[in-house]
């Protein structure tokens, strides 16, 4: 039922918002590094943010924790769609970031306060004057990982469904996913459907970094919740596991990052060295590039919830992401000397 709904409703607001998003300019352009054909608006978040609210409002209790994450999250998509239609400063979006991080900690009582056995020495728990730092780079790092990687169409929200799906099935003590992760999933499958656009009925809707971050924010919020403990409360994933639920986004950030800084460019500087680019220059279409990172996203997730499901050392399993890691950056800096091999090779 719930899927069903946000689904319904997601469609009528992304319909409502799209001749308002150019009235007033909520529009993304093609240019140098954005190869879309016309305006498309920047929406796609707002109408999710929107369904999770209305249903909310309509199908559940919004309890205290709920509240919070309302609060949370629409402080970013307000920033976001402000920062999509003025493009403000690092630094107001750092700041909003870490704002909506304190509404975590300080309303929901949310914080890392245990990253578990990483070192086989036993148990790391924070003080909360070390958790509190850790949880806004947590935050930080995963919001930009998903904004990093929304770069063609349906890769993000592609990847969102996959690990919200696994999620709703392995992390049963979140209550935030017990309320929205539903409202969630059907919401994004209708903003696939209309940033795919099958048929020119349906508007054609990206994101915006609105929507990257709302959807940043959310999981990482949920993932939060299903790894650190409170009482005799058991939880449903190791911290070390949540690594790989967010494997792929967080390794390509990190990689894309390092190499930018190899180079000697800005970590943060927009570019078109992220996974998608390269497969996409190495010959692969627009959709075999998408399902290859759907597969690739998919198979990360598995590996992390076999390990823990065999109960493998934490150790071991960190070590295991850290493989991954290197096996990521060594197949991508091999994947991009093909490309350039074959961009020289057209143009002789």
């Amino acid at each position: 039922m719930e899927v069903i709904y946000a689904f319904a409703i997601t469609l009528l607001f992304i319909y409502g918002l799209h001749p308002i998003a150019k009235t007033v300019g909520l529009t993304d352009t093609p240019g140098n590094r954005k190869q879309h054909a016309g305006i498309i608006p920047l929406t796609g978040g707002v109408a999710i943010y929107l369904t999770l609210v209305t249903g909310l409002i309509l199908f559940s209790d919004v309890v205290q924790s709920s509240f919070y994450f309302l609060c949370a999250t629409g402080l970013i998509v307000v920033v976001g769609i402000i920062d999509d239609r003025f493009d403000l400063s690092a630094q107001v979006r750092i700041a909003s970031e870490a704002i909506a991080t304190s509404i975590m900690v300080f309303g929901a009582g949310l914080w890392v306060s245990d990253i578990g056995n990483l070192l086989a020495f036993g148990e790391i728990h924070l003080p909360f004057w070390l958790g509190y730092p850790f949880t806004l780079i947590a935050v930080f790092g995963i919001i930009n990982a998903i904004n990093m990687i929304d770069g063609v169409d349906c890769l993000a929200g592609g990847i969102s469904i996959i690990t919200l799906f696994v999620l709703v099935l392995v992390a049963d003590n979140s209550a935030t996913l017990s309320t929205v992760g539903l409202f969630f999933i059907g919401a994004l499958l209708a903003f696939l459907l209309c940033n795919y656009q099958p048929h020119r009925l349906l508007p054609k809707v990206f994101l915006g970094d609105a929507g990257s971050k709302l959807i940043g924010l959310s999981l990482v919020w949920i993932i939060i919740e299903s790894t650190q403990s409170e009482g005799d409360q058991l939880i449903s994933l190791n911290p070390v596991t949540a690594l790989f639920i967010v494997g792929l986004p967080l390794i390509d950030m990190v990689a894309t990052t390092m190499r930018r800084i190899k180079k000697g460019y800005h970590p943060f500087a927009a570019d078109r060295t992220h996974i998608h680019h390269i497969l996409q220059r190495t010959g692969l279409s627009k959709l075999q590039t998408i399902f290859s990172i759907y597969v690739l996203t998919l198979i990360i997730i598995l590996i992390g919830l076999l390990l823990q499901y065999f109960q493998v050392p934490e150790v071991v399993q960190f070590g295991c992401f850290i493989g991954l890691y290197w096996l990521y950056a060594d197949f991508i800096t091999h994947a991009n000397k093909i490309s350039k091999v074959l961009k020289i090779n057209s143009h002789v």
